[in-house]
C-alpha cells in the first residue's frame, strides 16, 4: 500500500490534464451575445472581448495570436482582429464558423472574405 501512495500526486497531475483537456477539446464553446464574444468552458465565461474592440472578423488564419481553439481543422478557424491590446488577433474555432460568423454580422461587427 505504501507504494501506491507515492503515486498519488502523478495520479492527480493526470486527472488534472484529463480535465484541461476534456474541457478543452469538449467542454469549450463560443458566444455572441449584444456586447461580447465569450469562450465558455462548461457554461462558464473564461474569455471575453468586447464587440466594440472587434475591427474586422475572417475566416482566416495569423502568425501571432491569442489562440483560443479546440481543433486542428483550419477550416473551422475564424480570427477576430481587435482594436487594442498585446495579441491583436483572436483566434477562436467554433463548430459552425459560417454560421457564426453571420451571427458576428448581425451582432455589427464587418465581416472579410
Amino acid at each position: 500500500m505504501e507504494v501506491f501512495l507515492h503515486l498519488l500526486p502523478l495520479l492527480a497531475g493526470v486527472l488534472i490534464l484529463a480535465g484541461l483537456l476534456h474541457a478543452i477539446f469538449i467542454g469549450m464553446t463560443f458566444t455572441v451575445d449584444a456586447t461580447h464574444v465569450r469562450v465558455r468552458a462548461y457554461g462558464w465565461t473564461v474569455r471575453q472581448v468586447a464587440l466594440a474592440d472587434v475591427e474586422y472578423a475572417a475566416q482566416d488564419w495569423a502568425f501571432w495570436n491569442e489562440h483560443w481553439t479546440n481543433t486542428v481543422n483550419p477550416r473551422r478557424l475564424v480570427l477576430l482582429r481587435r482594436r487594442s491590446g498585446l495579441f491583436r488577433n483572436f483566434l477562436l474555432s467554433p463548430a459552425e464558423p459560417a454560421a457564426f460568423l453571420e451571427e458576428l454580422r448581425s451582432a455589427g461587427v464587418v465581416v472579410k472574405g
